[in-house]
């Protein structure tokens, strides 16, 4: 018998015993890919995605990370991500939506911090953390009313060892090294992040920040990848998308809150870009 002892004493890493909140457990298969998740953010918990298969390519804050067997992919509260199903190949994900996470200093439900580098190699810990994760996934899905306790406590448990795993890792991967967004940029998403659920043209965006349309358009486009009104569109559709899995909302009334006064135009892009409609979408992703 190999026996392992605790240490007695440890130092805790969450703020005054506060106890990180799961919220959802996800297991996301290749095949999934083709509905991809498009453009969005929590305002209220982290998400913590391990790649336990395949490689491809995840968006946060439009830059795009090159991922793969083993790593983590940390979203912050209130930062944008959004995946690239064209540039996945055989990429399968494990996720857990996690709230109230408190670590001494760091910013509320932030796992790394603003700037550093938001991909995480686990290296020797991939199949302890894979195994957690996935436990917390099917443990939920066979049986919430009798696994939430439990899973409750291995969220504690995968926040902490994950946490100690962004401390450990080497230096040179600790920073974000890609040039960051010029300040016109960061003024152009931030101004339509806040209203983009208003009937928004390069006119009035121009009007708003003081700046010439073709520039604005001209400028977004370079560095982001999308036209403003892709930004927008793709904005909408993310956020329906939360709705759709995390409320009753009727889909007209979410349409609506998104910016869409007219739900058949709304049914209409979100088939073409999510690749079903919002219905389905409800019904395909949301277990009950």
């Amino acid at each position: 018998m190999i026996q392992c002892f605790a240490e007695k004493d440890f130092l805790i890493s969450f703020v005054d015993d506060k106890r990180p909140q799961l919220l959802s457990a996800s297991k996301i298969d290749e095949g999934y890919m083709v509905h991809p998740r498009i453009l969005h953010k929590h305002e209220d918990c982290l998400e913590i995605l391990l790649v336990r298969s395949g490689s491809g390519v995840y968006i946060l804050d439009e830059k795009q990370y090159a991922i793969e067997k083993g790593d983590l992919i940390i979203c912050n509260q209130g930062v944008l991500h959004d995946e690239a199903p064209e540039k996945s190949n055989k990429l399968n994900i494990y996720g857990c939506a996690v709230g109230n996470v408190h670590l001494t200093g760091l910013p509320a439900n932030c796992l790394v911090r603003p700037r550093n580098y938001p991909i995480v190699k686990t290296a020797e810990m991939f199949d302890v953390v894979k195994d957690l994760m996935s436990t917390i996934y099917f443990l939920l899905a066979a049986n919430k009313e009798i696994s939430t306790e439990a899973c409750s406590y291995m969220t504690m448990g995968l926040v902490s060892l994950v946490a100690k795993i962004i401390e450990r890792r080497k230096p040179d991967e600790r920073f974000d090294t890609q040039d960051m967004d010029g300040l016109q940029i960061l003024r152009i998403k931030q101004y339509i992040n806040a209203n983009y659920d208003e009937a928004l043209t390069l006119k009035r965006l121009g009007e708003a920040l003081h700046l010439s349309p073709y520039y604005l358009a001209h400028v977004f486009k370079d560095k982001t990848g999308y036209s403003p009104a892709q930004y927008i569109m793709r904005r909408r559709l993310g956020e329906a998308q939360t709705m759709l899995i995390s409320t009753d909302y009727s889909i007209t009334k979410i349409a609506n809150i998104v910016g869409y006064g007219n739900p058949n135009h709304f049914d209409v892009l979100f088939t073409k870009y999510v690749g079903m409609s919002p219905s389905k979408y409800r019904k395909t992703y949301v277990q009950k």
